[in-house]
């Protein structure tokens, strides 16, 4: 499998539909017309990022997005991985290392030194994938849906 990790900005129906296919990978609901509103409301001057790995026939295979935070005990940003799904035909390729590295390039250049990458999973593999790659658990995130 060739690795092009590409940037996007703006999106076909068709990649919206992958895209939703790779988040409901992770056990979450959603349609693609939900999908497209938060894709589009998800974009480089809101201080985000997302990058696509296609398949050999063009569909996505794996997503990644992240953000840049400003936070009041520190006067560089944070980046923050807050997604990345790879679907089953395009694991134990690289691919997944190959988003996170350009997940890093980018936070080095936005001047972001703190790096966290959100994993959700309840698997322990998405665990043993960031913690081969230098990340560490870093305190406990709480969470209250209203």
């Amino acid at each position: 499998m060739t690795l092009a990790v590409e940037s996007v900005t703006t999106w076909s129906d068709a990649d919206v539909a992958d895209v939703s296919a790779l988040v409901r990978l992770l056990g979450h609901e959603v349609e693609p017309t939900d999908m497209r509103a938060r894709l589009e409301r998800l974009t480089p001057a809101a201080g985000h990022r997302t990058w696509l790995v296609r398949g050999e026939d063009g569909h996505v295979v794996a997503v990644a997005g992240a953000q840049v935070t400003w936070a009041y005990v520190s006067d560089e940003p944070t980046a923050q991985l807050l997604l990345l799904v790879v679907d089953d035909t395009a694991r134990r390729h690289g691919t997944g290392s190959a988003l996170l590295g350009t997940f890093e390039t980018w936070a080095a250049e936005q001047g972001a030194r703190r790096l966290s990458a959100v994993s959700a999973a309840a698997t322990d593999s998405a665990h043993r994938f960031y913690q081969k790659r230098g990340y560490h658990e870093a305190g406990v995130r709480y969470t209250r849906i209203v």
